[in-house]
């Protein structure tokens, strides 16, 4: 349980009075934010790729080289105790959204965040009841085609030949997740740099700031003006450009947060909680 001292409490004070008087608030959420739901991050001590890994820069080229291949590769390792898509796919599974996901949404809700941009692919920010939401690596719960870029949701999908075809196109159809060497999406990534470019508040949430172009955009915000809020347990490379930075985990500290903008920027009468 997050220790609420004075420091920390006068920064959830000065963060909510800032969020109260900008115009146009986004929030970048990173996979600190979903670890929280007990999802396994990627690199650092317990990722999966510190275990199994990295997968190499060229898994998009090898998906376009050989679709096929690649769904029967994976329809195998979904079952497949040990692999990281295994390991993955079982902790998604099980993932609920936790309070800073819902704390997003009620912040949402009362028209104080103007959108989420995520680089999360877990659907958590969804199931939640997020409506304004970009989510800049896809989702795992999708399925797009490289052809066209239709996207559509994967449950359901009869998969009845390998590789599946659009049947608007003709193209080849993959997970919405963005491969290795594979570009953004480019109406994704159009979206994201209009709202980077268009908020006066950017609130960075659980995020390394080390993935681009997601970590670019937070840089985009601050060269116009817009001032950084950073939620992290710990420093990150976008932690020298914040104006306001809350050291603890989100799932704590967005309810928090939330409660002194719903009371007008301060916290609880009778002490720092």
């Amino acid at each position: 349980m997050l220790e609420l001292t004075v420091e920390l409490s006068q920064s959830l004070d000065q963060a909510a009075a800032l969020i109260l008087r900008s115009n146009h608030v986004v929030a970048l959420a990173g996979a600190g934010l979903s670890v929280e739901s007990g999802i396994p991050p990627f690199r650092g001590p317990g990722g999966l790729w510190t275990k199994h890994g990295e997968p190499t820069n060229l898994s998009y080229q090898e998906f376009i080289k050989d679709p096929k291949g690649w769904w029967e590769a994976r329809f195998r390792n979904e079952e497949r105790p040990g692999d990281p898509v295994y390991e993955l796919k079982v902790a998604v599974d099980r993932a609920q959204p936790n309070p800073g996901h819902h704390a997003l949404v009620e912040m949402e809700r009362l028209g104080l965040l103007q959108c989420v941009v995520t680089q999360n692919v877990d659907n958590l920010h969804r199931e939640a009841g997020s409506r304004s939401l970009l989510e800049i690596h896809g989702n795992r719960t999708w399925l797009r085609c490289v052809g066209c870029g239709s996207r559509q949701p994967r449950d359901g999908y009869h998969f009845d030949s390998l590789p599946p075809r659009c049947t608007g196109c003709g193209g080849v159809i993959k997970m919405d997740t963005v491969m290795f060497g594979e570009p953004i999406p480019e109406d994704v990534l159009l979206a994201c740099r209009e709202q980077a470019e268009a908020c006066d508040c950017m609130l960075l949430v659980g995020t390394s700031g080390t993935v681009n172009p997601a970590a670019r955009l937070p840089l985009v915000a601050k060269e116009l003006g817009a001032a950084l809020i950073e939620v992290n347990p710990e420093e990150t490379a976008l932690t020298p450009w914040c104006d306001i930075t809350i050291k603890g985990p989100s799932g704590e500290l967005l309810p928090l947060l939330l409660e002194r903008v719903r009371n007008g920027g301060e916290g609880p009468p009778g002490g720092p909680g």
